[in-house]
């Protein structure tokens, strides 16, 4: 009895051991997750139709843009939403977007959409096609350098834009409710990016 019992005692430490030494999990990390749906499985380019001679691949977890002229579009169209994506440049001053709300006509880019600016430089989080504020000095401030990995939360519902990169509130727009609907896209313009992690939550009612 005073073995089993000496077991018991050994067992039970193991386990809190184990239990206080576990890496800690976010909780609120968890909930600011919940409702959002991968757009890219990190293998294929399913879901997504290649438009004009972007150069799009899909590679390592990684959607690699190697230059062309052209975008990549979602198979399915949105209206209201929450966008995550993460994304780094490989060079300076490289040019591309991620365009929201966007039909499906038009060379070599949609004719109709909404853009974010992905571009490392002072036209970084602009938005295109509606009258937008812009916070340069802190976009400037908050964008990491070549090679490292930034993040966008792109929030788009009704009317009203909201632009976070890495965490901070960068650019906006009160003046998109012209387009309700549309496909999401990545542009090509001879760029070289790389993607990953892209989820949604649709919003739409």
């Amino acid at each position: 009895m005073v073995h089993n019992r000496s077991v018991t005692h050994t067992m039970i430490a193991i386990a809190a051991s184990c239990l206080f030494s576990a890496p800690y999990v976010s909780v609120a990390g968890e909930k600011a997750e919940e409702g959002f749906v991968s757009l890219f499985d990190g293998k294929t380019l399913d879901g997504w139709h290649l438009v004009h001679d972007a150069k799009f691949v899909a590679e390592d977890g990684v959607l690699k843009l190697n230059g062309g002229l052209g975008w990549l579009r979602s198979d399915k169209e949105y209206s209201d939403f929450v966008l995550r994506l993460e994304f780094r440049f490989m060079k300076p001053k490289q040019d591309g977007g991620v365009f929201l709300r966007s039909n499906t006509e038009g060379k070599p880019w949609p004719s109709r959409k909404y853009e974010v600016q992905v571009e490392n430089t002072v036209r970084m989080a602009k938005i295109f096609g509606a009258e937008h504020e812009l916070n340069v000095e802190l976009t400037q401030k908050t964008l990491k350098p070549i090679g490292e990995w930034n993040e966008y939360d792109i929030k788009l519902v009704g009317s009203r834009l909201e632009v976070r990169l890495n965490g901070e509130l960068v650019s906006r727009s009160n003046s998109t409710g012209n387009l309700t609907r549309g496909c999401l896209g990545l542009q090509a313009e001879h760029g070289f990016h790389e993607y990953r992690n892209f989820r949604i939550k649709d919003l739409s009612k």
